[in-house]
């Protein structure tokens, strides 16, 4: 099945393009494959060797745009920082990798 690449850019406009930056999409799908258990920021700065200022700023965007929740937990006697997806961050995150599959398939076509 051909895609029509002029078809998936016009859908790309119903998609929040605040989102749209890759350590973000990053994020997103690290927080999405954790599922409820969520991540530490210790944990999502490791996995995608992100500095704190890059880190800090990406959550907290998207923490604003209510797709990350945050809360305070104790872990080994030190209080760290887990974040979660919000139902609305999954599906956003849903919205975007299906735009992105449907994007790829267009790889090479006018």
């Amino acid at each position: 099945m051909e895609t029509d690449f002029l078809a998936v850019t016009e859908e790309a406009k119903a998609l929040n393009s605040d989102v749209f930056s890759l350590t973000r999409l990053q994020l997103l799908a690290n927080l999405a494959v954790t599922g409820q258990d969520g991540a530490s920021y210790r944990e999502l700065k490791a996995w995608l060797g992100l500095s704190d200022g890059a880190l800090y700023s990406n959550m907290d965007a998207l923490e604003k745009m209510g797709y990350v929740k945050s809360e305070k937990v104790e872990f080994e006697g030190k209080e760290l920082k887990a974040y979660t997806l919000t139902a609305e961050g999954m599906t956003e995150w849903a919205r975007v990798r299906n735009w992105l599959h449907k994007f790829i398939g267009c790889e090479g076509r006018k």
